[in-house]
Parts: C-alpha cells; structure tokens; sequence
C-alpha cells in the first residue's frame, strides 16, 4: 500500500532535484529521504528515479507518479479549504426537527438568528415521530418530552403549558359563558390517538372526559387543532396557540397540563459552531416567549 508521506518525499525530489535539496525542504535527513523513496518503490513494484554521478534523477515512471502526487496534493489542499474547519464556521444546513404545531413559532422565533449569521440554512424536519439523532435523521431536535438516550445531549429549554379551547362559533352554539365553570360532560371531544395520545394534553383530556363524548380523533396535535377550529368540540392544546388561531377561544384561565421542552443533539454535534448557534437561538426563543409558552398570557 502507498504511503502519503512517501509521495512527499516524491514531489520534494522533483521540486528541488536532488535528494540533499527534497531533504532540506521536508527538513528531515538524507537518509530519510532516500529510505522513503525506496518504501515508495517496493509499494509501487517500480523504479522511480536513477541513480547517476549526478544524484538522482526522475525517470518516466517517477514523473508520472509525481504529476498524479501533485494532483493528489492539489485535492487535499482543497479539501481542507474547503470542508476542514466546517465545524467551526457559523454557516452551512442545519436539519432541525420538531413537531407540526411548534412548525410556525419557530419559523418566527428564528429570524433574529438569520439576521445575524445569514450563511445558516435551517432544514425544517417535521414529523410527530421522534426522529433518530444518532442516525443522522437530523441535527438538533426540539422535543416536548425528556429524551431518555443516555448518548444524546439534551438542555431543557423550557415548559409548554396547555389549556382547554374551542371555537368561538361552538362557544356561541353552546351557549358556553366565558368566565365561568365550564361543565366539560356536556360538550363534544375532539380527542387524541397515537402517537400524541401519551402527550400531557391528551392524557389530561382522557382523565376528565369520557370515550363516549369524543367526536374525533386526531393523530397529531395540528390534527386536533383543525377539529376544534372546525367546531367539533373542545379539548386540550398548546396555549402558544392561540396566537396562531385567533378563532381559538380559551375556555379556562388554568394550565391543566405542562409539557417540558428539550434541544437535543447528537455528542458530536457538541462543538459544531452552526447547531450550537441554533441551539442557543432555540433557548432564546424559549426565554423572550416564556409566558406564551407556558400559558400565563393568552398571547
């Protein structure tokens, strides 16, 4: 197999044409330089220089071996240009995944991020399914539940508060009094199935209502939403919300469940500088949409 630092000492020979000269450029002993030179040729099953009274001198197999070295040494150069160091660049893709309904806050909330270093382009992953960090299914995941992969790298960034909504054309139907105790047993469910059914919300929902008001359900929260805006029923959705929705009405001033929200990132993402920045815009996000987020404002 061929050596890369014996091709070295190829391209030193023909750059300074003699061996004394390639060993005062790669600033190693003539001896050196001549034992990686035959190394070179016992790999390659071939003569590359001459030995005359003059020194050596590249024959036609070492000139065509040092063209292909140089050509090799140009590709290398390049590489490190241009992908050595990406890692610490603030630019390049960063694939972020997150769920439907947190799509459009986040869209928003990282604007300031594109101000300030506008070589980032953020890939938006959206899927109800916990997408696989370690397979490379994305680069940063926010998720509202506590990542339990001891491999992976999690920063709690803040709770999501949820709350019972309707529509304001079935708060009307219902004749239902904002303000006052809402009697949830006389109202029709738009409830959750799998895979969000497990969510604080949902579970909430199950606990304090019964099978037999539900009038759908939904697999994913924007599923539930568009029931509820449809006037369907009820039920219990993320209060940040309602700032998307402004047909939403919030039936109750109370957080009736809490969802905690986490960045997460593969560990050799830990000190790539693009997916740091957007982790800390994330938690930016989180802090100037707090009460948003956790429910104490109706937006």
């Amino acid at each position: 197999m061929v050596n890369w630092d014996d091709l070295r000492f190829l391209l030193a020979l023909r750059q300074g044409g003699s061996l004394a000269a390639a060993s005062r450029l790669l600033k190693v002993e003539p001896s050196t330089a001549s034992r990686r030179l035959c190394s070179l040729e016992a790999a390659l099953g071939v003569q590359l220089a001459a030995r005359t009274p003059e020194g050596l001198v590249l024959n036609d197999a070492g000139v065509l071996a040092s063209d292909l070295a140089a050509t090799m040494e140009r590709g290398v150069n390049e590489l490190l240009a241009r992908v050595g160091g990406e890692d610490q660049r603030p630019e390049g893709i960063v694939r972020l995944a997150t769920t439907e309904s947190m799509a459009v806050l986040l869209m928003r909330g990282l604007v300031p991020l594109r101000d300030v270093h506008p070589k980032i382009q953020i890939e938006l992953v959206v899927s109800s399914l916990a997408l696989d960090l370690t397979r490379r299914e994305a680069d940063i995941a926010l998720r509202l539940f506590r990542e339990t992969n001891p491999t992976l790298i999690a920063r709690k960034v803040g709770n999501v508060g949820w709350s019972i909504f309707a529509s304001r054309e079935y708060v009307e139907r219902k004749g239902i009094v904002l303000g006052e105790e809402v009697n949830l047993a006389e109202l029709g469910v738009v409830g959750f199935k799998d895979p969000v059914s497990r969510s604080p919300g949902a579970l909430w929902l199950a606990e304090n209502t019964s099978p037999s008001q539900v009038v759908l359900s939904g697999d994913s929260v924007t599923s539930v939403l568009n029931g509820v805006r449809a006037g369907l029923g009820i039920s219990a959705l993320p209060c940040f919300l309602v700032l998307e929705h402004p047909t939403l009405v919030r039936l109750t001033p109370k957080v009736v469940a809490s969802s905690e929200a986490f960045v997460v990132i593969p560990p050799d993402h830990r000190d790539t500088a693009r997916v740091r920045l957007v982790m800390e815009a994330l938690v930016s996000l989180f802090e100037r949409e707090r009460a948003l987020l956790e429910g104490t404002t109706p937006g």
